[in-house]
């Protein structure tokens, strides 16, 4: 059987081994709080970091929606003008367009502009030079025109006098042919190939390019020469 002085310093021993444990579960505790605390920390960053990236992409989407869905937005008209070459031309302003039965000039009036000739005799004066791209042989093109006989000074005839659905027009006032040989006689396919868009030219076409010997009776007698005033106000759709 133990004696009591045994059993003291068992008692003391299991004390101090009761204090030693209790010493050490602060610090045990510190340490698990420590790599919780590290965890969380991890946890956070990985959330920030997966939050950043999806705001990213969110952002890039919206970006790309934009650029596409509104080619004005980043600042330029580059998108636009592909789209439409003529974007940035001013509109015409020198001929009239308006309503059925608007008067055009009787007689050719008098304009300004260095006399040029081109093939075959055909002469024509830019009045005024337009805007974009030119226009090219088998272009469809919107014009108002008015035409005189060289000889007589009698207007013939005039985009302002005809309805614009029965003459391929886009408005009161205009009329729409493809340039090409036999849709227009050979003078307009030769003078108004080169106009710009709400360009304006004077074309004094020899009868070998108008009409020749036989002419466009009532109207227009054999051997004419002619004079057209020229706008163009559409090219291939714009």
């Amino acid at each position: 059987m133990p004696s009591a002085k045994s059993e003291t310093r068992s008692a003391s021993s299991r004390n101090g081994t009761v204090g030693a444990a209790q010493r050490q579960a602060p610090a045990a505790m510190t340490r698990r709080q420590a790599r919780d605390a590290q965890r969380a920390a991890r946890r956070r960053r990985e959330a920030r970091i997966k939050w950043g990236a999806l705001i990213s992409v969110v952002v890039i989407g919206v970006l790309i929606w934009i650029l596409v869905a509104h080619p004005f937005a980043n600042g330029n008209s580059s998108a636009s003008k592909a789209n439409n070459p003529y974007a940035s031309c001013p509109a015409a302003t020198a001929t009239p367009v308006g309503p059925l039965g608007l008067s055009a000039p009787s007689t050719p009036p008098a304009v300004k502009g260095e006399t040029k000739t081109g093939e075959q005799g055909l002469q024509y004066i830019d009045m005024k030079v337009g805007c974009g791209p030119a226009v090219k042989a088998g272009d469809q093109v919107v014009v108002i025109y008015s035409g005189w006989v060289q000889s007589t000074g009698k207007l013939f005839d005039s985009s302002l006098q005809h309805d614009p659905s029965q003459c391929g027009g886009t408005a009161q006032g205009t009329c729409g042919f493809g340039l090409a040989s036999g849709s227009v006689i050979d003078g307009w396919v030769k003078g108004v190939a080169g106009m710009q868009k709400y360009g304006e030219r004077r074309l004094i076409i020899p009868p070998a390019l108008a009409y020749g010997a036989q002419g466009s009776p009532p109207t227009i007698p054999g051997n004419a020469t002619l004079i057209f005033d020229i706008t163009v106000v559409g090219i291939n759709g714009h």
